[in-house]
C-alpha cells in the first residue's frame, strides 16, 4: 500500500519530473535502439541495451531515498524479470510487448489508490509546499466534493494506462520490430499530453472550485 507522502518531503518541479521522465524512459532507450541498428546490432541485443537507462535511473531512484519508492522498486524489478525471460526466449517482440505490461500495471496500481489516497492526490501533495499543500490536506479531509473529483482524476490516469498498454501489446506482435519503438515514443508523448489535459480540464471547472470552497473554506488550487 502506498504511503502519503511525508509533509517534510521536498516538493517536486512536476515539469522538470516529466522531461526527466521522458527523457530517461522514452528518449534515451530510443536513440540507443536506432543508434545500435544503424551500426549492425541485431534487434534483441538493442532492445536489451535500452533498458539501460530506465534501469540506472530505478536503481538511484531506490538506493536513493530514504524510504522505497513503490513504483521504482516495481519498475526495477520488472525490467530485471523481463531480461531474464527475454533471455530464454530470445524474442525481440516480448521485450517490446513489455512496455505495455508495465504500462498496464502501473495503471492497475493507480486504481488501487482509490481504496486509499487517489494517485492524483498523492502528487498534489508531492508538488505543492508549505500554505498550499496545508489546503490540499484540508480539501481532501473536510471536502465530499475534492474528494470525489481527485478519485475522478485518478480514475482517468489508471483507466488510460490500462487500455494503452492493451494497444502496446497488440502493436508489438503486429508492427513490424524496427517501426515498434518509435510508434510507443510518439504513443508515451500522446497518451501524457491527452491524460494531462483532459485531467486538469476537469480538475479546473469553476463549478467544481466554488463547491470545494464553500464546503472546506479552504482556496481550492495553489
Amino acid at each position: 500500500m502506498v504511503e502519503d507522502p511525508p509533509t517534510s518531503s521536498k516538493p517536486v518541479n512536476p515539469r522538470r519530473d516529466a522531461a526527466i521522465n521522458l527523457a530517461v524512459n522514452v528518449a534515451a532507450p530510443l536513440a540507443l535502439f536506432y543508434g545500435l541498428r544503424a551500426v549492425g546490432v541485431d534487434q534483441w541485443l538493442a532492445l536489451m541495451l535500452g533498458v539501460i537507462p530506465p534501469g540506472v535511473r530505478a536503481v538511484r531512484t531506490v538506493v536513493g531515498q530514504r524510504k522505497v519508492d513503490a513504483l521504482a522498486l516495481f519498475t526495477l524489478t520488472f525490467l530485471l524479470l523481463s531480461v531474464a525471460v527475454s533471455f530464454l526466449t530470445g524474442s525481440p517482440r516480448f521485450l517490446l510487448a513489455r512496455d505495455g505490461w508495465m504500462t498496464g500495471v502501473a495503471g492497475a496500481w493507480i486504481l488501487a489508490t482509490l481504496l486509499r489516497t487517489p494517485f492524483i492526490q498523492q502528487c498534489v501533495l508531492s508538488f505543492m509546499t508549505g500554505a498550499a499543500r496545508e489546503r490540499a490536506a484540508a480539501n481532501w479531509q473536510i471536502s465530499p466534493t475534492y474528494r470525489h473529483v481527485m478519485r475522478v482524476a485518478t480514475a482517468i490516469w489508471g483507466v488510460g494506462l490500462v487500455l494503452d498498454a492493451g494497444v502496446r501489446v497488440v502493436l508489438a506482435y503486429a508492427l513490424p520490430v524496427d517501426r515498434v519503438p518509435l510508434v510507443n515514443g510518439l504513443q508515451y508523448a500522446v497518451l501524457y499530453v491527452t491524460l494531462e489535459v483532459g485531467s486538469r480540464a476537469y480538475l479546473r471547472r469553476r463549478s467544481v472550485r466554488a463547491r470545494v470552497e464553500a464546503e472546506s473554506g479552504q482556496r481550492f488550487g495553489a
